[in-house]
């Protein structure tokens, strides 16, 4: 049977009594308060809550049934004294239950109130445990609430001798009550933060990842020519200076082909631009095939090509032009009933390590000036050939 609190039970306690329980009480409660609510595991949580009440107080046994959202409350952790003495929870026998309403753990959480049983060895509800030898004398069961007065589920005390607790534990597990519920709702908002951060974390990670390929996929094609494929001039005054930042530093030679398509004003003019743009397309596939995948082509605009030979002497760069200018002349293409072929002309400017560097250029545009220097004079010496600047003459040889 549920008796209700009786206030003589202050009169079993005096003035000493009162003090220690007041410190005992003070004692579980501040170490309540220290728990942290950034605990992953909620059980973990309730468990070292369940330890400070019990470290502080004349209680045998102390446990914590969770309510769930059909209004069973399962038994999830307990601990005892013997626990207590040994540093270890106790072991579940099974996961205990009950419905909202039924038995003192029910009957605290359908009420919203502290329910207390003096004797459980003379409540009938209690005879069927009274056999096993683990049947306690007095239990005191507190629901405990969210901030917003949820149900959370129900603190269990319990006492081997009938009629043990006292109006002052009463009290004390009223308030140990409201800081545990106030606990686990933080943990529980804690957990929620974390999880909502961790999303908008993974989702601000997307769209950072999303913007950069973004940003890439517009800066590659910012540096694109869109009908041959090739690298366009944007793409090649960065790695022109870059060739020419390592010359300058480590001495790195490299040449610089400028080659334009003879006559191709021509073509376009006879039989077209999509014709034009065809040839366009099959001069470039051709130039891909004779770079080096270190090397630098690019369509510099119009029928003009540019390509950087890194780390390429003079000698190897002129090998290089011929047997571009002789892969050009090869290529032949169809016209209705006529067969086309061309020419390329092509200006060498070699940047290699020399003593007399006042002769050497050192301004990037200066460099793809002397090349294209050579290129007019290909051109003007009749096409199809390759000329090489001299720098040491500043003149083209």
């Amino acid at each position: 049977m549920l008796l209700s609190l009786d206030n003589n039970d202050w009169e079993r306690s005096n003035v000493q009594d009162l003090i220690v329980d007041l410190v005992n009480a003070l004692s579980a409660v501040k170490s309540l308060s220290e728990i942290s609510c950034e605990m992953a595991d909620e059980k973990q949580v309730i468990r070292m809550a369940l330890s400070c009440l019990l470290s502080n107080q004349d209680i045998e046994r102390c446990s914590f049934f969770i309510a769930d959202d059909g209004g069973v409350l399962s038994n999830v952790t307990g601990i005892s004294v013997i626990d207590q003495a040994g540093g270890e929870a106790s072991v579940l026998r099974g996961t205990m239950s009950f419905r909202t309403g039924e038995g003192i753990v029910g009957a605290a959480a359908a009420t919203g109130e502290m329910q207390y049983c003096r004797n459980c060895h003379e409540d009938e509800q209690f005879a069927l445990g009274a056999g096993d030898g683990r049947m306690p004398g007095s239990i005191v069961c507190t629901p405990v609430f969210t901030l917003h007065r949820e149900l959370i589920g129900v603190l269990n005390v319990s006492h081997s001798e009938p009629g043990f607790f006292t109006v002052w534990h009463m009290r004390l597990l009223q308030v140990f009550s409201n800081i545990l519920g106030q606990l686990i709702t933080n943990r529980r908002l804690f957990q929620q933060m974390e999880i909502q951060i961790a999303s908008r974390t993974a989702e601000l990670e997307r769209l950072v990842e999303e913007t950069r390929r973004l940003k890439d996929y517009y800066v590659s094609m910012s540096m694109q020519d869109q009908l041959t494929g090739l690298h366009n001039r944007r793409y090649f005054y960065d790695q022109v200076g870059l060739a020419f930042a390592q010359h300058n530093r480590y001495e790195y030679p490299f040449c610089l082909l400028m080659m334009d398509i003879d006559h191709f004003k021509s073509i376009n003019d006879e039989y077209g631009h999509a014709f034009g743009d065809e040839v366009l397309i099959t001069v470039a596939d051709a130039l891909k095939k004779l770079v080096r995948n270190t090397d630098i082509l690019v369509r510099f605009g119009g029928e003009e090509f540019v390509i950087i030979f890194v780390n390429t002497g003079c000698d190897n760069g002129k090998t290089f032009a011929e047997r571009i200018r002789n892969k050009i002349k090869s290529l032949k293409w169809r016209f209705a009933d006529r067969e086309v072929q061309l020419t390329m002309s092509i200006g060498l400017y070699c940047m290699v390590p020399q003593a007399d560097k006042d002769n050497q250029q050192n301004d990037i545009d200066q460099i793809i000036h002397c090349a294209d220097t050579a290129l007019y004079r290909a051109k003007a010496n009749g096409r199809d050939r390759v000329e090489v600047f001299d720098s040491k003459l500043n003149k083209v040889g």
